[in-house]
């Protein structure tokens, strides 16, 4: 195995993946183990950041001991979001807003500090979900690990709310909710 078939590999799986989802997929080459971020990617995510202008940020844990590129994920997705917002970064580009930034569960969540703080019902599009995971053949061995967490979130939703909620997605939040109601 190469680094370069092992690259391939995973392309070819998540352009599988997110056909499946109906999403549109961008890749930054920026290698694994060890992943190294250069100001030039940053400055990408930036731009891409203000012509798609996000609803929302979805973004690895802070905090992962067993995966060091997942928290300098997570500071790539939130610095470019920051420098997105800035007035002073390439002043003739318009600036977005302030979209929330969400960490999803990670495969180990006690051991990286995360803590589930909003729970979405995926119900109805967790057939399409779990065919997408399917897609990923190096990590078949999460795949029945999601599922039963899928149904634990699930079950959680459903206790936290008056709703029947069989599958559930677990996320964090890195900066308070603003709203106008309290639901």
């Amino acid at each position: 195995m190469t680094l370069e078939k092992v690259k391939a590999n995973r392309k070819e799986e998540a352009t599988r993946a997110a056909e499946i989802l109906g999403a549109k997929v961008i890749f930054f080459d920026v290698g694994d183990y060890p992943m190294r971020i250069p100001d030039s990617i940053l400055l990408d995510l930036v731009a891409l950041y203000r012509k798609i202008r996000p609803e929302f940020v979805l973004t690895h844990s802070l905090t992962d001991p067993y995966n060091f590129d997942h928290p300098l994920a997570s500071h790539l997705a939130q610095e470019a979001r920051i420098v997105a917002q800035a007035h002073g970064h390439e002043p003739g580009t318009p600036v977005i807003g302030a979209p929330p930034v969400f960490l999803f569960e990670p495969h180990q969540p006690e051991q990286c500090e995360w803590k589930p703080q909003v729970l979405l019902d995926i119900t109805p599009v967790w057939p399409r979900k779990y065919a997408a995971f399917q897609e990923m053949a190096a990590q078949e061995h999460l795949w029945q690990y999601y599922e039963r967490v899928a149904l634990q979130r699930g079950f959680q939703a459903s206790r936290n709310s008056n709703k029947n909620i069989k599958y559930g997605e677990g996320y964090q939040r890195v900066f308070p909710q603003v709203t106008e109601v309290l639901e």
